[in-house]
C-alpha cells in the first residue's frame, strides 16, 4: 500500500508540473472535485490558483518550491491531459480498494442493506472521474464552498468580477459576473458595421487587465490587425490611416511601448487563404498560446471540423463545437457573425438576433448574444444585448472616433 501511495504522490508532482511547465493551468478548473486528486500536494493547488487569480499567469517551478522546498521538479514529456488521466485511473482504483476493503469490514458489523448503501454513495462519488461526461451532486456543499471560495477570490483578485471587464459601465453592470471561462459569445451585424471593430476593443481591454487575446482573422491581415489594436490601445496617439502607411511619430511610439512593458502576449492568428480554420486548428492555437479570451473573425469565413459543404449544417455543427472548446479550455469564445436581412428589414437598422446567417443555432448556444450596428453618417455604434443568460438585456451607444481611437463609453445620445 505504501508504494502504491508513493507512486500517486509521484504522480501528483507529475501533473502539477505539467500544468506549471506546459502552462496548462485550465486543467485545474475544467472539473468538478478535481483538487480532491490532490491529496499530498494540494496546499500547492491552492498556490497555483491564488497565483494565476492574482496575476493573470501560471507560476514557474521556481515559483512554487520558492514557498514549497519539498516540491520536487520534475521533467515531463507528454500532455497536461495525460498526466491527469493517470492521476484520475490511479486515484479512482485506490479509493475502489479501500471501499472494497472497509465494506468488507463493516459487513461483518453492519446489516448488508446499509453496507451496500454506503458502497453504493462511495463508488458514485467515483463517477464525476470516469467517462467523457462530468457528473456533478451540486447537493455536494462541501465542493460547493470550495467553488464559491475560489470564485471569490478570484472576483477581490480582479477587482470585484471573477471573469473579464469590458470597461463599459452599462455593460459590465448588466453582465455582472464579466466575460468568464466556459462563455461563448456571439456577435451579430451587418457587414461594414463595426462588429469586428467591436470585438477587437473588447480584445485590447482583456489585455489591459492583464490577460492574453488572441484573435482568428479570416478577414483582415495579421498586420491590418495591429494597426487597429494599436489605434484602439493608443487612444489618440496614432491614426489608423497613418499607421497603415507607416507613418509613425517616433516620441508617440516610444510612449506606446513604455505603456505595454509588462503586458501579457496578444496573439492574431491568420491562414492567409490557405486552409480551412476550424475548431480544431483554433484548439491548437490555444494550446499553443494559452489565451483567456478567444475571437473568431468571422463564422461565415471559417468551417466546422467536419468541413461541411453545407452552409446550414457547417454553421449549426461550428456553433456547438466552439460551444464545447469554450467549456473544455474555460477561456471565453467570442463568434463574429453576419445576418442575413428578411423582407422586413433594411440593413440601416440593427440586425434581430433571429437574422443570424444561415443556422440559428449559434443564437441557442450562446451566453451573451450581441448586436453591433455603426449608424449611418456618425460616430455612434450601438451594443444591443440580445440575449444575456446571465443577467437582464441591456443596451448603449459608443462615440467612436475610429481613426484615431478615441472612444467614449457613454456618450449623451
Amino acid at each position: 500500500m505504501a508504494s502504491q501511495e508513493l507512486q500517486i504522490q509521484n504522480r501528483e508532482a507529475q501533473t502539477l508540473n505539467a500544468v506549471l511547465k506546459n502552462n496548462d493551468i485550465t486543467v485545474l478548473y475544467q472539473q468538478a472535485g478535481v483538487d480532491e486528486l490532490f491529496q499530498d500536494y494540494g496546499d500547492v493547488v491552492a498556490s497555483i490558483k491564488r497565483y494565476h487569480t492574482k496575476f493573470g499567469a501560471t507560476p514557474s517551478v521556481d515559483v512554487i518550491r520558492e514557498k514549497f522546498p519539498s516540491f520536487p521538479d520534475l521533467e515531463v514529456t507528454g500532455q497536461t491531459e495525460y498526466y491527469l488521466e493517470e492521476l484520475k485511473d490511479e486515484y479512482v482504483n485506490t479509493r475502489i480498494a479501500n471501499i472494497i476493503t472497509n465494506a468488507d469490514v463493516a459487513l461483518g458489523e453492519n446489516a448488508a442493506a446499509a453496507v451496500l448503501a454506503k458502497l453504493q454513495e462511495s463508488l458514485s462519488k467515483l463517477n464525476r472521474f470516469s467517462g467523457g461526461a462530468v457528473d456533478m451532486n451540486i447537493m455536494d456543499t462541501d465542493e460547493a464552498e470550495r467553488h464559491y471560495d475560489e470564485v471569490r477570490e478570484r472576483a477581490i483578485a480582479m477587482g470585484g468580477v471573477p471573469g473579464i471587464s469590458t470597461g463599459i459601465a452599462w455593460f459590465d453592470s448588466a453582465y455582472s459576473s464579466g466575460l468568464a471561462p466556459g462563455d461563448l459569445v456571439v456577435v451579430l451585424g451587418w457587414t461594414g458595421r463595426a462588429k469586428s471593430l467591436f470585438t477587437s476593443l473588447l480584445a485590447c481591454r482583456a489585455h489591459d487587465c492583464g490577460f492574453t487575446p488572441m484573435i482568428a482573422s479570416l478577414e483582415m491581415s495579421a498586420a491590418k490587425v495591429r494597426d487597429r489594436v494599436y489605434t484602439i490601445k493608443g487612444s489618440g496617439l496614432f491614426s489608423n490611416q497613418a499607421l497603415a502607411l507607416g507613418d509613425i511619430h517616433t516620441d508617440s511610439f516610444r510612449e506606446f511601448k513604455k505603456k505595454q512593458e509588462g503586458k501579457p502576449d496578444f496573439i492574431v492568428v491568420t491562414n492567409e487563404g490557405s486552409s480551412e480554420l476550424t475548431p480544431n486548428i483554433v484548439e491548437a492555437k490555444i494550446d499553443q498560446h494559452k489565451p483567456a479570451l478567444v475571437i473568431v473573425d468571422y463564422a461565415q469565413l471559417a468551417s466546422d471540423n467536419a468541413n461541411s459543404d453545407n452552409m446550414t449544417q457547417r454553421m449549426l455543427n461550428m456553433s456547438k463545437e466552439y460551444k464545447r472548446l469554450a467549456v473544455k479550455k474555460q477561456i471565453v469564445i467570442i463568434l463574429i457573425s453576419s445576418a442575413t436581412p428578411d423582407g422586413s428589414t433594411g440593413t440601416k437598422e440593427p440586425p434581430r438576433v433571429e437574422q443570424v446567417a444561415w443556422s440559428k443555432q449559434l443564437a441557442y448556444d450562446a451566453d451573451l448574444s450581441i448586436t453591433v450596428h455603426k449608424m449611418d453618417e456618425s460616430n455612434l455604434i450601438a451594443i444591443i444585448c440580445t440575449k444575456n443568460r446571465n443577467g437582464p438585456l441591456f443596451a448603449g451607444y459608443l462615440d467612436w472616433d475610429i481613426d484615431r481611437g478615441i472612444i467614449d463609453d457613454n456618450p449623451p445620445v
